[in-house]
């Protein structure tokens, strides 16, 4: 058998041998709330979020983490897998500071989505806050507020699985637990500004466009990377004609869904002085502005006097 046959919300469904509930759910377009759970990165199932019901499972099961079976039956969206995930939400807001209005995440935050669909109108807890340090892990990356950090530890993971530097680590346990860069070292990976992406919360932001705008004030236009081979895809996002952030544009072919900082943070060049907004040909041993019909030209004839040459 190559295949596994199982239901989803009454919905039939086939998958390969090793995959999971969360895999079955996203092959069907239904979404499961989740915070750990990446595709690109390995399953945690620390976040709890994707909490289902299975049919003859005595609780609730992570979608993430449960091996699909043949002739599982799974519920995403029944009153105790709506409980359950009302439950989590409710825990992992106890400790998260209402500071959204402030907040850089603020209008593409993935905890702000997932509250308004699946938590509660009130949070019972009424005791005071835990507050973690502010910390500078690098230039590139703002670890100022991590009080929001929700401890999915997708950072950590993907520096180690992707980025193959281990930059960031968890410390200690339960309510005391926090991400830190390790002693004397900062986040200075080339891939550091994808942990921005993966974080679900307002806690690991880009200290370039920190307090720039806001989500909804971006226009988007796509575009490919100038810097780098592969030829990356990327969204330049724009705000009176200035540009303000560059994201990745997910091609399974190219990128994936990652980006290097080179290409993420490099459009702070665009309105730097020192930028050049006309062509130079160098003439009798200086630099001479030209009009760009006549420096194309000299470089078409530049190439093709080398190719010759080359034979």
């Amino acid at each position: 058998m190559n295949e596994l046959k199982l239901e989803i919300d009454g919905k039939p469904v086939a998958v390969p041998h090793g995959a999971t509930v969360m895999d079955a759910a996203v092959k069907l377009g239904i979404y499961v709330p989740h915070f750990c759970y990446h595709k690109k990165l390995s399953i945690a199932a620390n976040c709890r979020m994707c909490l289902v019901e299975v049919e003859k499972a005595p609780k609730p099961l992570p979608a993430c983490a449960t091996p699909a079976t043949e002739g599982m039956k799974v519920r995403t969206n029944s009153a105790g897998a709506k409980t359950a995930q009302q439950g989590v939400m409710e825990f992992l807001l106890i400790n998260h500071p209402l500071d959204c209005p402030i907040c850089d995440q603020g209008g593409e935050c993935q905890l702000q989505d997932l509250a308004v669909g699946y938590g509660k109108s009130a949070s019972r807890y009424q005791e005071e806050k835990r507050v973690v340090a502010a910390k500078d892990i690098g230039p590139l990356v703002a670890a100022e507020e991590m009080s929001r950090c929700i401890q999915c530890t997708r950072c950590v993971r993907f520096g180690q699985e992707i980025a193959g530097v281990m930059e960031l680590g968890m410390i200690q346990r339960g309510e005391h637990a926090e991400i830190v860069a390790f002693v004397g070292r900062s986040v200075d990976s080339e891939l550091s500004g994808n942990m921005i992406d993966l974080c679900p919360v307002g806690a690991l932001t880009s200290k370039p466009f920190r307090f720039a705008a806001r989500t909804w004030e971006l226009a988007r236009r796509k575009s490919v990377s100038p810097h780098c081979g592969l030829g990356s895809n990327l969204v330049v996002q724009v705000k009176q004609n200035r540009v303000l952030r560059v994201l990745p544009l997910e091609n399974e072919a190219i990128n994936e869904c990652w980006l290097a900082d080179k290409d993420r943070f490099s459009y702070e060049a665009l309105e730097s002085d020192e930028r050049l907004t006309r062509p130079l040909v160098k003439q009798d041993g200086e630099w001479r502005e030209v009009d760009w019909q006549p420096a194309l030209e000299r470089v078409a004839a530049e190439l093709k006097k080398a190719g010759s040459d080359i034979g």
